[in-house]
């Protein structure tokens, strides 16, 4: 399954700056560097997406900042959008340059590669006064002994753990720095290797992706509402309808509406951040619908129709699905 918060991440704290090196070069060089380690290894593939900026010495403040840039992969010029910042900006004036890059990837599932949008997180800090650091996160659980949900998965493990394992080495040879596991988190325990075995326990115990996942983006979508908009019930204990959702062809999430005056739109998270952009469109639609006093499954219908546009995409024609529980919609919004 594929979070919308980091499963976990490990760090390296790298080698200060030669005479005269560039800020945003060594910090784009850096990026490029662990970029292609995941490239070799099959975990990442494609372009990316990138925020990059640059902080003030001092306090930190921000100087200038570019958010989601579209990066080709090294060769194809990622070096040229990697290192976009102005001549206009007083490098004197230059802290800290950030780059945090978002790369697409494939897991293994029976051998069959499943692509996700943003497998990992690759992020660079360069500072002024020669240290740096680089930090690679990863949004999924294919390299645990249990999923998301609580279950063992030692066939998946099995797959992926390794791979997970050779980047981290090879990242490790790279930087010529010790790696250093972040701080468990709601999902698992990073190691130096991977992550650490979980507990065999009774599967509701281990189920982070009902007790923090699904709480966490469900709040985000719903905080991009007017504090005062009309909102249908966002927990349903019935069955529920729903449509696909698709940007550019691609299913990036859910549009759903049940019996007890519940409706909603669950993104489809391996879709990457086009999911949660396209559910605060959905969300002031169906808000709208309730607002006019629309029943859920009216509202529903109506929105199916709905051309849409660029950030929302359009529900993908056909007549609506049904599934038991809304729990089994949002776990399929997780699944690669």
């Amino acid at each position: 399954m594929i979070t919308t918060m980091p499963v976990g991440s490990w760090s390296w704290e790298t080698k200060a700056l030669g005479p005269g090196e560039n800020l945003a070069v060594r910090c784009a060089r850096q990026v490029l560097d662990v970029w292609t380690v995941l490239l070799s290894l099959r975990l990442a593939e494609g372009a990316a997406q990138a925020d990059i900026a640059v902080g003030a010495k001092g306090d930190g403040a921000v100087l200038w900042q570019v958010k989601r840039v579209h990066v080709p992969p090294p060769g194809m010029g990622a070096e040229r959008e990697l290192m976009p910042i102005p001549a206009s900006l007083d490098q004197d004036r230059a802290g800290v340059v950030t780059i945090d890059l978002g790369t697409p990837g494939t897991c293994l599932r029976d051998g069959e590669a499943r692509l996700v949008q943003k497998l990992f997180e690759i992020s660079v800090d360069t500072w002024a006064s020669g240290a740096g650091t680089v930090t690679l996160r990863t949004f999924s659980d294919a390299w645990m002994s249990h999923d998301l949900r609580g279950h063992r998965q030692p066939e998946v493990q099995r797959e992926n753990a390794p791979r997970l394992a050779a980047a981290l080495a090879a990242i490790t040879r790279l930087t010529e720095a010790e790696i250093v596991p972040a701080d468990p988190t709601s999902y698992g325990v990073p190691t130096e290797n991977g992550f650490e075995d979980l507990p065999d326990e009774d599967p509701d115990l281990l189920d982070s992706w009902y007790m923090f996942e699904v709480p966490r983006r469900t709040e985000w979508l719903q905080g991009k509402l007017l504090p005062n908009a009309q909102r249908y019930e966002a927990q349903a204990e019935s069955a529920v309808e729903f449509f696909e959702v698709a940007v550019d062809g691609r299913v990036v999430g859910y549009l759903w509406a049940a019996d007890d005056d519940a409706a909603g739109y669950e993104p489809r998270t391996p879709a990457g951040d086009v999911a949660l952009d396209a559910g605060e469109e959905w969300l002031a639609r169906l808000s709208e619908a309730k607002q006019r006093g629309l029943s859920p499954s009216e509202a529903l219908r109506e929105l199916a129709t709905w051309p849409g546009n660029s950030r929302s995409g359009a529900v993908v024609p056909g007549p609506p699905r049904e599934a038991p529980t809304l729990e089994d919609l949002q776990e399929l919004s997780g699944r690669e």
